[in-house]
């Protein structure tokens, strides 16, 4: 599962999406999260949350959440402080995590996460709620498609 969040701002209008795919990168479903107004890590953990939700519901045993942010792959595998302002979301991923499947949450490059991405912006356009796609959104086939054929784009990386 990919998943991504996005912020216009930090707090500001934010939103999420993710998708779930098999090991072929064959869609399974995929979500979208229009959330309102709240801080970027907040974002982030929220398209957590709901991936772990859509995934158990799915009943997928074995899962991958490869997400882009570092900070909340730390969330995951090193721990939160109890009094940190966003434990109680993380705690509510703990709860799923706990359950009786593998799961496993690592970080990957915003670049292997474009399908995500497209979901999360595409949620922008839509009244604040939790959006469930169980075939893939006719804007997003492309891309799917590239992702499933291995086309990237090129990741600029400083040298010097």
């Amino acid at each position: 599962m990919n998943t991504d969040g996005a912020s216009r701002g930090n707090p500001g209008s934010a939103a999420a999406g993710g998708v779930l795919r098999d090991e072929y990168g064959t869609w399974i479903s995929g979500f979208a999260l229009n959330i309102g107004v709240c801080s970027a890590p907040l974002a982030e953990l929220w398209r957590v949350y709901y991936g772990l939700y859509v995934a158990w519901e799915r009943r997928i045993p074995r899962l991958v959440i490869e997400v882009d942010s570092e900070i909340v792959v730390g969330f995951f595998n090193s721990g939160i402080s109890d009094v940190h302002p966003l434990s109680f979301l993380v705690h509510l991923c703990y709860g799923f995590l706990s359950r009786d499947w593998i799961v496993r949450v690592m970080h990957a490059y915003k670049e292997a996460n474009r399908v995500a991405d497209d979901l999360a912006n595409h949620a922008f356009s839509l009244p604040l709620s939790f959006y469930l796609f169980t075939s893939v959104p006719a804007k997003l086939s492309m891309r799917l498609l590239k992702d499933v054929d291995g086309s990237t784009r090129a990741r600029f990386v400083r040298t010097d």
